[in-house]
């Protein structure tokens, strides 16, 4: 389950097959089993993201899920083996320290990742341009929205400035 960049199945595919994502300053090495997702579906989460710390992908802030902040939330739920949420979540940096199952889908649980800090805990952190025109690009695949509903949805988010 995708809340941030990963929306965008271009940049989930740098996890999965290797590469770097356009804005982006790492390369990553890919997971042991480089397979698109079985299957790729729109899911709404109750809880809402935030942006802190400093992303060493992109630089600025990165996102964070928190689901004790109401929602609702746009995210993608990708078919993957256990092995390439591992490998995926691997590539991550450490401060996404907590695995959640946030449903269920045909029988199938739902996990993402995300830090055990919550928003009320850290200071937002504005996140750069390229990230955010990433994770946009994530929404407007999974769930058709246009741009001036994203940018709605950004600007009630902790750590970011639209405008």
């Amino acid at each position: 389950m995708a809340y941030g960049s990963n929306m965008s199945a271009a940049r989930l595919a740098c996890y999965l097959e290797g590469g770097r994502p356009p804005g982006g300053r790492i390369e990553h090495t890919g997971a042991r089993d480089s397979a698109a997702p079985r299957r790729m579906v729109p899911i709404t989460l109750p809880g809402s993201v935030f942006f802190a710390g400093e992303s060493h992908t992109w630089g600025g802030g990165r996102a964070y899920y928190d689901p004790l902040v109401p929602g609702p939330t746009p995210a993608r739920g990708y078919l993957v083996t256990r092995e390439q949420f591992d490998d995926i979540r691997a590539q991550e940096p450490p401060v996404y320290d907590r695995v959640l199952e946030v449903g269920v889908l045909d029988d199938a649980p739902m996990y993402t990742f995300t830090s055990t800090h919550g928003s009320a805990e850290v200071a937002p952190t504005r996140p750069v341009e390229a990230y955010l025109r990433t994770i946009a690009d994530g929404i407007a695949e999974a769930h058709g929205w246009a741009e001036w509903r994203i940018a709605a949805h950004f600007a009630r988010l902790s750590g970011v400035t639209v405008g």
